[in-house]
C-alpha cells in the first residue's frame, strides 16, 4: 500500500504478467532516494513518457523505451526490448539516418532542440508567481507541468542519437588500440554550461577575497555568513556581483534528482556560500582554474595529434568527421543536466511550491513544502476548486487533504527502513544494452550481486578518469552534506549530478555507487583532471568519513588503506 499510497497508477507489481516478463533495475543514478508523490507523478511520469516517445520519433531500433514505475518507495526502470527481428531492422535503417545526420550536423540539431527549451524556461521563469491572481497560477502550475513533460521527450530525443554517436567513436578508437579512458581525453575541455556556473563562481571566490569578505566567509557557519554579508556595507559590491550569479544561475535545483522537493538557489543560496569555502583553500595552494582548464585543453589537442598521426592516411578523415561530433554529443551529457534534469525541474519546482504557499495560507497544508506529499493530479483538484468557490473548496478539503498528508508522511519515514531490491523482474544473464552499461553501470556483478550491503576493502568499478590519489574520504549521500566537503578530500557518493559540478573544484577524487562512463561523475571529473572510479556499488557502504582511501582511475580500482577512528 506504500507505493500505491505515492501513486497507484505506477507502482511497480512484481507478481503480475507483465511486471513480472521486464527487467527492473533500482534507478540510484538519477533517485537514489524514496520518492514523493509530486515527483512521482510529474517529473518521473515525464520521464518514462520521454523515453516513449522518442524512441518512436527516432526509431530507437531496440526498445520503445523504458518504463518508469515505483516499488517499495523507490523509483525502478524497466527495460522492454523489442523481439521481432523485422521490427527491429526497418528501426535500425531509419535510426541509422539520424545518427549519420547526427554525425555530420550535430550542432544544428543539438541548437534546434535545446533552444525550444531554453525559451520556455524563460517563460516561466520570468513568471512572478506571487503576484498570479489564482485562475492565471492554475494555468501557470498546467503549463508548466506540460512543459516539463515535453523537455523529457526532448532529453531523450538528443540522448538517444547522441549516445550513439559516441558508441561509434568508440568503436572507431578502439578498432585502432585506443581504450575508453584514454580516448575521452580528446573530448574534454569544452565549453558548457556546468563548466561556466563554476568560472563564475570561482570569480566569486577571487571577488571575495578581494573585498576583504574571506576570513568571515570561512570563519563562520554559511548561514550566518550570509546573513552578515547581506547587511555589511564593505559587501554591497560582493553582494550585487553574488545576486547577478543567482539570476543567471539561481533557477535550478541544489541536488539533480528527478523530484521537485529540493528549493532552488534562488531560494536557498547558502549552498553557494558553502562551496565558496572550499575554493579558498585551493586559491591559496597556488591552483589555478584558468590555468587547469587550459591545460586539459592542451593535453587533449596533443592527444588529438599523437593518435591522428598513428592512423593509416586513408582513415583520419573518417577519424575528423567523427571527433567533431563525438566532441559535440560528450559536451552535450553536461549541457542537457543544467537546462533539463536541473532548470526543467526547477521551474516545476517553482509552479507547485507557489500553490504550496496558497494552500497552506488558507490552512489546508501544514508547511508550503508539504505540497509535495500530493499528487499533481490531487493538487490541481485542489487548485481547480479554489477558483471555483474558494470558501467552500476550503471547508471540502479541510476534510480531506490534511490527513492524508500526515499519513503520506509517515509512509515516508517507514519507507527508509525498507529493503528495496536492485534489481526485480525477468533478470539477464548478460546486459547488452550499451546504454545501460555507459550510463548506468549495469554490469553482471550488478545483475547477479554478490551483496552491494556487504563492506569491502577493494571495490572494482569503471576507469571514469585517469590518475591515482590517495586521502581521507568524504561520504555525501545528500546535497545537505555539502558544506561538510574539505578540499582535497576524495568524495564518496551514491551518484553525482550537475548541482554537484561546484565541489569538483576542491575535491581530489571522486568515487560513486552508480553509473558507467558517461555519468556526471565521470565526465565532470575528468573536465578536472582529477580521478574517479564510478559504479562500484557498495561504495557508500563500505567507506567512512575520514578512512584513507586510494583510488585508481586508471583500472577502475578503489582500495581502504586506513580506516578512521571515531
Amino acid at each position: 500500500m506504500l507505493d500505491r499510497n505515492t501513486s497507484s497508477l505506477r507502482t511497480l507489481r512484481p507478481d503480475t504478467d507483465f511486471d513480472k516478463s521486464i527487467f527492473w533495475f533500482r534507478d540510484d543514478l538519477h533517485q537514489p532516494y524514496a520518492i514523493t508523490p509530486m515527483g512521482m507523478t510529474t517529473v518521473q511520469s515525464h520521464h518514462a513518457w520521454g523515453y516513449h516517445v522518442a524512441a518512436e520519433e527516432t526509431s530507437l531500433p531496440p526498445s520503445k523505451g523504458g518504463h518508469v514505475k515505483i516499488y517499495k518507495g523507490r523509483v525502478y526502470l524497466g527495460f522492454a526490448l523489442i523481439s521481432d527481428e523485422a521490427e527491429i531492422g526497418k528501426r535500425a535503417e531509419k535510426f541509422g539516418q539520424l545518427v549519420e545526420y547526427c554525425i555530420e550536423h550535430w550542432d544544428e540539431y543539438y541548437k534546434g532542440l535545446i533552444t525550444e527549451v531554453m525559451k520556455n524556461l524563460d517563460t516561466l521563469n520570468g513568471v512572478d508567481t506571487d503576484k498570479l491572481i489564482m485562475p492565471h497560477l492554475l494555468e501557470h502550475l498546467r503549463r508548466a507541468e506540460a512543459l516539463n513533460r515535453r523537455h523529457w521527450e526532448i532529453h531523450f530525443k538528443l540522448m538517444y542519437p547522441a549516445d550513439a554517436v559516441y558508441f561509434g567513436f568508440e568503436e572507431f578508437c578502439n578498432k585502432h588500440g585506443l581504450e575508453e579512458k584514454d580516448f575521452v581525453i580528446m573530448l574534454r575541455g569544452f565549453e558548457s554550461i556546468a563548466t561556466q556556473t563554476d568560472e563564475e563562481l570561482w570569480g566569486l571566490a577571487k571577488y571575495a577575497a578581494e573585498c576583504g569578505l574571506k576570513e568571515l566567509i570561512l570563519e563562520k557557519p554559511a548561514e550566518e555568513a550570509f546573513a552578515e554579508l547581506k547587511k555589511m556595507e564593505q559587501a554591497r559590491p560582493w553582494m550585487n556581483k553574488f545576486n547577478r550569479f543567482l539570476e543567471i544561475y539561481g533557477n535550478r535545483v541544489v541536488a539533480a534528482h528527478l523530484d521537485v522537493n529540493t528549493p532552488t538557489w534562488l531560494e536557498e543560496p547558502v549552498p553557494v556560500i558553502d562551496t565558496l569555502k572550499g575554493y579558498f583553500p585551493r586559491m591559496d595552494s597556488g591552483w589555478d582554474f584558468f590555468e587547469s582548464k587550459q591545460n586539459i585543453k592542451q593535453e587533449r589537442e596533443q592527444a588529438i595529434v599523437d593518435f591522428e598521426a598513428s592512423l593509416p592516411e586513408e582513415e583520419r578523415e573518417t577519424f575528423r568527421k567523427l571527433l567533431k561530433a563525438g566532441q559535440g554529443v560528450y559536451a552535450f551529457q553536461e549541457d542537457h543536466g543544467f537546462y533539463i534534469d536541473q532548470g526543467s525541474t526547477a521551474a516545476l519546482h517553482n509552479a507547485v511550491m507557489a500553490c504550496g504557499k496558497r494552500l497552506f495560507r488558507r490552512g489546508l497544508i501544514e508547511a508550503i513544502e508539504d505540497v509535495v506529499y500530493l499528487t499533481f493530479h490531487e493538487l490541481m483538484e485542489v487548485m481547480q476548486a479554489l477558483v471555483n468557490n474558494e470558501k467552500c473548496a476550503i471547508y471540502h478539503y479541510s476534510a480531506l487533504v490534511p490527513n492524508m498528508v500526515r499519513e503520506r508522511k509517515e509512509d515516508a519515514k517507514m519507507v527508509q527502513g525498507l529493503e528495496a531490491p536492485l534489481t526485480v523482474g525477468t533478470i539477464p544473464e548478460k546486459m547488452t544494452d550499451p546504454i545501460g552499461i555507459k550510463v548506468f553501470g549495469i554490469i553482471d556483478d550488478v545483475l547477479h550481486p554478490k551483496g552491494e550491503r556487504e563492506v569491502a576493502e577493494r571495490m572494482e568499478g569503471f576507469p571514469g578518469s585517469p590518475g591515482e590519489v590517495e586521502g581521507p574520504a568524504r561520504v555525501v549521500m545528500d546535497y545537505k552534506d555539502f558544506q561538510n566537503v574539505q578540499a582535497g578530500e576524495i568524495l564518496v557518493c551514491p551518484y553525482t549530478g550537475t548541482a554537484w559540478t561546484p565541489l569538483f573544484v576542491k575535491i581530489a577524487g571522486v568515487v560513486t555507487d552508480t553509473g558507467g562512463m558517461l555519468t556526471h561523475a565521470a565526465i565532470a571529473a575528468r573536465e578536472y583532471n582529477i580521478p574517479a572510479v564510478v559504479g562500484t556499488w557498495n561504495a557508500t557502504n563500505s567507506i567512512n568519513d575520514g578512512d584513507i582511501i586510494k583510488i585508481d582511475g586508471n583500472v577502475g580500482v578503489v582500495e581502504v588503506l586506513q580506516r578512521a577512528v571515531h
